[in-house]
């Protein structure tokens, strides 16, 4: 990826540009939600920028979750499911 032929790519996409999972996708989505983008822009602007995993573009692309998604929003149900799991792994696993 040529960051250097991008006139204005903003830091924090350019810090980030693989996105591998959903949790660095949503930082990313909201914080260009928070800068002014509207869903359709920030979703254009992390397809033309970032790396993406399958998963991420299955859940958030594919399936249009990203057009759910505010700046403002909390962390995603699932994924404060899948936190929830791993805590639990951690903490109260018996194995």
């Amino acid at each position: 990826m040529d960051f250097a032929s991008q006139d204005k790519l903003l830091d924090y996409v350019r810090d980030n540009y693989e996105v591998f999972d959903r949790f660095t996708f949503d930082y990313l989505f909201k914080r260009l939600l928070a800068d002014g983008y509207d869903n359709e822009g920030a979703k254009d602007v992390i397809l033309y920028n970032c790396a993406l995993s399958a998963l991420v573009m299955q859940e958030r692309l594919y399936n249009k979750y990203y057009l759910k998604m505010e700046a403002d929003d909390e962390i995603s149900p699932d994924l404060m499911e899948l936190y929830r799991e791993e805590f639990n792994k951690r903490f109260f696993n018996e194995n």
